[in-house]
C-alpha cells in the first residue's frame, strides 16, 4: 500500500464519521478550522534568540536528576578531583625535586642510587 492509498483510506474513514456529527458541532469545527487557517496565514513575528535555549532550560530545570542533593554531590566530586590532580602534579613534583636536589648535593648515601629490588628481580627472572 502506497501513501496515496493510505491517505485515501484515512479520508474515507474520517468522512464516514461526518454523517453522525450534529450540525452545531460541524459549525464549531468549521469555524475553529477557519480561525486556525487565518492565524496561520498571518505574517509570522520574528523572535530573537536561540530556538532551543528555552526548551533546554525547561528540560534541565524539570529533570528528576537535577536537584540540590545531586548538584551538591557533583560539586563535591569535582572539588575532590581538582584536589587529587593538584596533589599529584604539585606535591609529587616537589617531592621529586627534593630527591633530585639531595642526590646532586650528595646528601643521600650511595645506596639511594642503587635499585636492589631490580637486581633481585633480574636474578629471579634468570633462574
Amino acid at each position: 500500500m502506497n501513501e496515496q492509498e493510505l491517505a485515501g483510506k484515512i479520508v474515507q474513514h474520517l468522512e464516514h464519521g461526518l454523517d453522525r456529527i450534529k450540525q452545531g458541532t460541524l459549525y464549531q469545527l468549521q469555524s475553529a478550522r477557519n480561525a486556525a487557517l487565518d492565524r496561520y496565514r498571518e505574517a509570522p513575528q520574528p523572535v530573537f534568540g536561540l530556538a532551543w535555549a528555552g526548551d533546554m532550560a525547561f528540560r534541565v530545570s524539570h529533570s528528576r536528576h537535577v536537584n540540590p542533593r545531586n548538584l551538591f554531590a557533583l560539586g563535591l566530586l569535582l572539588l575532590s578531583l581538582i584536589g587529587v590532580t593538584y596533589w599529584q602534579v604539585v606535591v609529587q613534583a616537589n617531592d621529586i625535586a627534593e630527591i633530585d636536589a639531595s642526590l646532586l648535593m650528595g646528601e643521600l648515601p650511595i645506596n639511594a642510587y642503587l635499585d636492589s629490588d631490580f637486581e633481585a628481580w633480574l636474578k629471579r627472572s634468570s633462574q
